[in-house]
């Protein structure tokens, strides 16, 4: 292990000493805490676990917490959890411990989106349709699979309702895009089955900063779902259909610099399977199909200088990207004390591309050049995993393992309609964990955990030639997967007055995979050249000091340092991940006249961010934050409340690294009517 990582013990156990050391309060936190440490969990460590025993770190967003945030999108119900951040590039996405989200394992209930594109994994659900979302932060290949390097965010969607029928209508103002978001579901439970049809739509316009607006930088989604289940004994069916179309334009601040995503949307059917205590040693056998479509169109328009000309590079591309997967899992408990998980996954990825680059001289100056191309190309991964979990006394244990075997295919390649040579590329390989969880108290815990993780290549890095902002980037069949092991030190606290979660990580990857020139201009290729080492802290603490009006100060914060290593040997820790972000307040709950609601008054920031490049200039650098933003919810009555958001109060200017601009202020407001 670094020596870095022999700091996190004494540390993780004088902060866990400082606060069992302060005196018990009589006042009780809220249910609306940012963590919920009695929330279960399976994502963690694919058994049933409160995230107060959790030997990963774990953040559970609630059904509780999401319906008092207008719901603007996915991607903004988690910016606030520790080690989190978003961002925006036309579609927003998540990055997590400074991973980008091409690291990062996206799911809806558990089956993985995948992604081929340089841009990383969308979130391609309304946030209107979500009951709860598990997020795990660090390396977790071994329960979660392929692409966790960063962390895993499982989006765990709404099924059917506690009566017949149960109608609900959302619809609001976002002000941040001078947009709006609407949504209507039908749900209940009649006798052994229960359903849900819904729809969803949102029309956001171009986000509206102090310094005017930025054109383009709008985006459109519509969402349909339909689910069906049907319960006997202690068995349950079910199947879901999805239909979510999204589109968005990318803000370049060039305007001889357009970028566009007319399309990016998904089809997916999926059936499962859930048994229940089956046998006296079988608790849960859970089974699952699926079926998905991505349809991905994509636009990049770019000028420049070229001698006494200009060069225009127009390139289109056009995806279909279907993904089949099964999955089986049972947790199995022979002794008391002891419960085991064991799985097997299968997935097949395939993509069909077409690209057309035309270029041109201007003023007009001789022919055009068009290059087209065709790409039929798959990933088939097969796993098998199990962790077993023993407790003893106060002392909890857990180990994993998961074994691997990928292999991809280029089956068809044309340019220009001239066949190419095929390529191939395979990996298997072991992956492991082992968790510890010491109970101190009952509700007191210190954790340590060590895992890893696993991203495989994608088809665009391995195999596809790729042309977008006046370059040109070549796959590699002979790259190898990116692969990260994390050492972590923790503690948790749950006393009612006081709600803590503190972890200490240090992780080190290899075999990064990122663009190298050729030396051609304009022209790179992939390789596995760059290590990281990364380190820092997490801390979201809750505390009720038994104020006046129940007013509760709150601090969600990350630390994270990144030390990049790249191929020439340069090595620097301007890696352009900001060294502290997070977010601070007061909240309470409130009523009057018969009314109540909730407000929370917060503070919302970023250190300053540097990126450098391997010749060590700076390629991006920002200024640290800060921006004050009041949001509340109103309950008219027992059947409608409000939520609303006022953003930016003070209409800073500011720009986060990697984002565009922030938006300047803005009033957000949501209807939400059951019946």
């Amino acid at each position: 292990m670094n020596s870095r990582s022999t700091l996190l013990a004494p540390a993780s156990a004088a902060l866990l000493q400082a606060v069992l050391g302060a005196s018990p309060l009589a006042a009780q936190a809220s249910d609306t805490s940012i963590v919920p440490l009695n929330e279960i969990n399976v994502t963690g460590s694919g058994l049933p676990t409160e995230v107060l025993n959790s030997p990963s770190s774990v953040t559970v967003v609630n059904n509780e917490e999401i319906s008092r945030v207008p719901p603007s999108s996915v991607a903004q119900l988690l910016r606030d959890v520790p080690g989190v951040r978003v961002t925006e590039s036309g579609i927003e996405r998540l990055r997590i411990r400074g991973e980008s989200s091409q690291r990062v394992a996206i799911m809806i209930d558990g089956q993985r989106i995948s992604d081929h594109t340089t841009y990383g994994t969308p979130i391609l659900i309304s946030p209107t349709e979500i009951e709860r979302i598990e997020v795990v932060r660090g390396p977790s290949s071994v329960v979660s699979g392929n692409r966790a390097i960063g962390g895993v965010v499982n989006i765990i969607t709404k099924r059917g309702a506690d009566t017949p029928v149960e109608v609900t209508a959302s619809a609001g103002y976002l002000g941040a895009n001078d947009g709006y978001r609407a949504s209507a579901s039908i749900a209940g439970t009649v006798e052994n089955f229960d359903y849900r049809l819904s729809y969803s739509q949102s029309d956001l316009g171009d986000r509206e900063t102090p310094n005017g607006p930025l054109v383009p930088s709008g985006s459109e989604d519509r969402d349909i779902n339909a689910f069906l289940g049907y319960r006997f004994g202690n068995h349950y069916i079910g199947a879901r259909a999805q239909d979510y179309d999204l589109s968005a334009d990318v803000y370049t601040g060039d305007p001889a610099f357009d970028i566009s995503l007319p399309k990016r949307d998904l089809r997916k059917y999926s059936l499962f399977y859930e048994g229940e205590n089956l046998t006296p040693w079988m608790s849960l056998l859970k089974l699952d199909a699926y079926t998905q479509t991505i349809d991905r169109q994509f636009r990049n328009d770019i000028t420049f200088p070229a001698g006494p000309f200009s060069m225009n590079v127009l390139s289109m591309s056009d995806d279909e990207q279907t993904t089949r997967g099964i999955k089986a899992v049972a947790n199995l408990e022979f002794a008391a004390g002891h419960r085991t998980v064991v799985g097997l996954e299968y997935e097949d990825d395939n993509l069909q591309t077409r690209k057309n680059t035309t270029t041109s001289m201007m003023p007009a100056f001789g022919p055009q050049s068009v290059s087209t191309s065709f790409a039929d190309a798959s990933i088939e991964t097969s796993s098998l995993f199990a962790q077993h979990e023993a407790t003893f006394g106060r002392l909890t244990g857990t180990v994993g393992v998961r074994y691997y075997n990928v292999s991809s295919n280029l089956g068809s390649y044309s340019q220009n309609g001239v066949a190419q040579p095929g390529q191939s590329n395979s990996d298997d390989r072991w992956l492991g964990s082992a968790g510890l969880v010491y109970r101190l108290t009952d509700d007191a815990v210190l954790r340590a955990n060590i895992s890893q993780g696993y991203t495989y290549p994608s088809l665009s890095q391995l195999f596809l030639t790729s042309t977008g902002g006046g370059g040109t980037l070549i796959g590699n069949p002979n790259l190898k997967p990116e692969t990260a092991t994390n050492y972590e030190l923790g503690a948790r606290i749950d006393r009612g007055s006081i709600v803590l979660d503190a972890a200490l990580f240090y992780t080190r990857s290899k075999d990064y995979i990122t663009a190298i020139g050729t030396g051609i201009p304009r022209q790179s290729i992939y390789q596995n050249v760059n290590s990281v080492d990364s380190w820092g802290m997490e801390l979201a603490a809750e505390f009720d000091p038994g104020w006046q009006n129940g007013i509760r100060p709150y601090l969600s914060v990350a630390n994270v340092n990144r030390e990049f290593t790249y191929a020439n040997g340069f090595t620097t820790r301007d890696s352009g991940t900001p060294d502290w972000t997070g977010v601070a307040g007061l909240r309470a709950d409130w009523t009057a006249g018969g009314v109540g609601g909730t407000w929370d008054l917060f503070v919302r920031s970023e250190s300053r961010a540097t990126e450098r490049n391997d010749a060590g200039v700076v390629v991006e650098e920002t200024g640290g934050w800060g921006t004050l933003n009041l949001r509340g919810s109103v309950d008219l009555t027992d059947y409608a409340g409000l939520t609303f958001e006022l953003g930016n109060l003070f209409d800073k200017s500011y720009r986060p690294i990697d984002q565009i601009e922030g938006p300047g202020r803005y009033l957000s407001v949501f209807l939400t009517t059951r019946f």
